[in-house]
């Protein structure tokens, strides 16, 4: 135990309250005091800031039991560390009720039968908490540079956690990333539970916890308790160093997996490439202790736009951790300036959309704050896959996304929400399609270039307000005599049947068309 904490049970030893007498709430001996505060007023929750020790002659309760009650009320609501009453002119006797509501709150409650200079007691405290102060900074600083050095020595985490251990002995317990609690010294399984399921009032001030952020990400917590003391703030500055250095060190462990990761690279190649056998995959899962039971995948590929000498390692692991925490299991392959994620869902299939969505904009809000800030990222999203041997659909359709998005950074990174774009990519890869384009819209665009005219917009409005004229003028800004003339000119050169549905359905594919890939004509 260490020595940086006052108690209301050590004050009551020092030689300036050999007058004095605990009358109630014995079990708050425990109290740790902060500071002295000398009260004479009936608001004093005002003034209090939590594990102050109370002086007061009680002027302001004389004659009153009400008020007293109140007084004691404010002080326990106000966390006060107890209470110490000068009986004399003010009050002779402490009341029977108020000694029993403070036995109930366990709200120590101290009187002196004699005059005594409370500046002394003030001074004389005061110059305790000090010089504790004082020696608490200086072995909390010896403290971090020992483990600063300790931590590069280490061969896993539980030694970080046993140090913290010796230097406070305090039951440690450290909740890793959604794992089982591991606890420092061992407890029985039993105890935790019934920990957990105690008031929390009762464990209050004898359990604390600090988060492991990495990369700003929630990683796990390290917990300390004790049932023979109250924690303090030496606990838990201690606590905090503890866990700050554990943070490191799981940080660095994390970064050397996602190096050794690149021995993967050939199994992770074969899987997206469809050669990869049930077998090998199944083998592969277990070694990386995944579940190949998962029957939900989906390949997304972040194409590196934008790059110095940065080294993706870093970006690669906050990426990990902040799709793990939206319930994805990734695989990750570096590959031509381009990281590919293969995903494995680990929730409902409706929320994935949402999901992605989420830690891509949590990806891309933090891009500045670490090493990859130089990095600029273009997102395809492939098809949602449902069964491990269909990843290699996934990634074709990840990597057509890409392609259209490239022509269009602001459309969808969603593969499902690009049909038609997907659609009209594969026409654009056969020649035949491409010279039906030619031949179809050619004609209204030649005219448009030679005669600076709108025919190709025209034809596009009118066939979105599905013919009706008036609409389309308005549209388009041009009185109806206009909007004549250019229908007749397009008639002229498409022929007068083409808004005939079979036409028509052709063109609106082929204007779409020819907005994705400009057409040529020879």
């Amino acid at each position: 135990m260490n020595d940086f904490s006052l108690t209301v049970s050590e004050v009551m030893t020092k030689k300036l309250f050999s007058s004095a007498r605990l009358i109630a709430g014995a079990k708050g001996q425990l109290n740790v005091i902060k500071w002295v505060h000398i009260v004479e007023s009936l608001d004093a929750a005002k003034l209090l800031k939590g594990n102050e020790l109370i002086l007061t002659t009680g002027i302001h309760l004389k004659d009153n039991e009400e008020i007293f009650k109140q007084f004691i009320h404010q002080l326990i609501a106000s966390k006060a560390a107890g209470l110490c009453i000068e009986l004399g002119n003010s009050i002779q006797e402490i009341p029977h009720f108020i000694q029993q509501m403070a036995t109930d709150y366990q709200f120590p409650l101290i009187i002196f039968h004699k005059e005594v200079a409370f500046v002394e007691i003030t001074q004389d405290i005061h110059s305790m908490l000090i010089n504790q102060q004082y020696e608490m900074i200086k072995n909390l600083e010896d403290y971090a540079q020992q483990l600063n050095k300790y931590t590069l020595t280490v061969n896993n985490y539980e030694q970080i956690l046993m140090h913290l251990y010796k230097h406070l002995g305090l039951q440690v317990i450290f909740t890793f990333n959604g794992q089982k609690p591991i606890f420092i010294p061992n407890i029985y399984q039993e105890k935790y539970e019934a920990m957990q399921q105690a008031n929390p009032d009762d464990v209050e001030n004898h359990f604390i916890q600090c988060d492991v952020n990495i990369f700003n990400q929630y990683y796990g917590e390290v917990c300390l308790f004790s049932s023979q003391r109250v924690l303090n703030e030496y606990d838990a500055l201690i606590l905090d160093r503890t866990v700050i250095a554990l943070s490191q060190y799981l940080l660095r462990e994390l970064y050397i997996e996602e190096k050794k990761g690149m021995e993967d690279r050939e199994i992770l190649d074969n899987w997206l490439n469809g050669k990869a056998t049930i077998e090998e995959l199944t083998h592969f899962m277990q070694d990386h202790h995944a579940s190949s039971a998962s029957n939900r995948w989906i390949v997304m590929i972040h194409q590196i736009q934008k790059r110095k000498s940065s080294d993706v390692t870093y970006y690669k692991l906050f990426a990990r951790n902040v799709l793990e925490k939206f319930g994805f299991y990734p695989f990750i392959l570096e590959k031509n300036s381009q990281l590919i994620f293969i995903l494995a869902d680990l929730r409902e299939q409706e929320s994935y959309k949402q999901r992605i969505e989420q830690a891509l904009a949590q990806i891309h809000d933090n891009n500045s704050k670490y090493k990859y800030a130089d990095l600029n990222f273009l997102y395809a999203v492939g098809k949602y896959v449902s069964h491990i041997q269909t990843v290699k659909n996934s990634y074709t359709t990840a990597n057509d996304t890409l392609e259209i998005r490239w022509k269009s950074q602001e459309l969808s990174c969603f593969y499902e929400d690009l049909h038609l774009h997907h659609l009209i990519l594969h026409l654009q890869k056969s020649p035949s399609v491409m010279d039906m384009i030619a031949e179809t819209i050619y004609p209204l665009i030649e005219y448009d270039q030679k005669h600076n005219s709108q025919l190709v917009e025209t034809l596009k409005v009118y066939l979105q307000t599905n013919g009706l004229k008036k609409e389309t003028s308005e549209r388009l800004f041009i009185v109806r005599q206009t909007l004549y003339h250019r229908l007749e000119k397009i008639e002229q050169l498409l022929g007068h049947d083409f808004m005939k549905p079979e036409k028509r359905l052709t063109l609106e594919l082929m204007l779409f068309a020819s907005e994705l890939l400009p057409v040529v004509h020879e």
